[in-house]
């Protein structure tokens, strides 16, 4: 029997590009695309920049203060002389995996991933980058310091707005809601409920206290 011939079309173009934390990074090549007509090359270039038209409408579709939070993350990352090189990398390691999962929650398991540093080296990193020229998306009347504070739950707790999702392994019928309902002095049971403990806590409260309910909106 003759030897097999040697393979000699060997993919040696790099993959694996990066990690962060549990995601890895991934090199795709478009293979074959400088074969294709003029029309189809024409048509994948409008699909890209639809795609690249739409990513802030996703972005804000999957979380409320993903924009916000993505502004604060890009003005500091690209404005970074000043900032210490530790919590600069921390930073830069939170946008990654950000930019990954399109926001701050996992792609995978919904858990809220958080910033490492300190609230106040997140802050001196901000300070920093404002001095280098970073403009933040501050409310009127709002200094950097003030929106720091008021984000700051958004960047380190990673309860904040915590999605409410059923127990595993919790069978939910019909007499189980009713049952839930009937022990409840609002009737509303738990297992129908779709939001964040926030909104749950919330719709709790203004059915006693409407007033304070509005003033929590703003």
């Amino acid at each position: 029997m003759s030897a097999p011939a040697p393979v000699t079309n060997v993919d040696t173009r790099p993959y694996l590009l990066e990690r962060v934390d549990d995601a890895a990074i991934v090199q795709l090549y478009a293979d074959g695309f400088a074969a294709l007509p003029l029309d189809q090359k024409t048509l994948i270039y409008h699909l890209y920049e639809a795609a690249l038209a739409g990513r802030d409408i996703y972005y804000d579709q999957r979380y409320r203060h993903n924009l916000e939070m993505r502004a604060v993350l890009e003005q500091i990352i690209t404005h970074a002389g000043g900032i210490d090189d530790a919590t600069l990398h921390e930073v830069q390691r939170y946008t990654k995996l950000f930019w990954i999962n399109t926001g701050p929650y996992n792609n995978l398991t919904a858990r809220k991933f958080v910033l490492r540093c300190t609230p106040a080296a997140f802050a001196a990193a901000a300070a920093a980058a404002e001095q280098a020229g970073a403009r933040f998306p501050v409310r009127d009347g709002e200094s950097l310091e003030q929106m720091l504070a008021r984000m700051e739950p958004l960047f380190f707790d990673p309860a904040w707005d915590a999605p409410m999702r059923p127990l595993p392994g919790v069978a939910v019928d019909a007499a189980t809601i009713a049952a839930d309902r009937a022990a409840r002095w609002d009737a509303a049971s738990v297992h129908l409920f779709e939001g964040t403990y926030g909104d749950y806590l919330l719709a709790k409260v203004g059915k006693v206290f409407p007033g304070l309910k509005a003033e929590a909106l703003g």
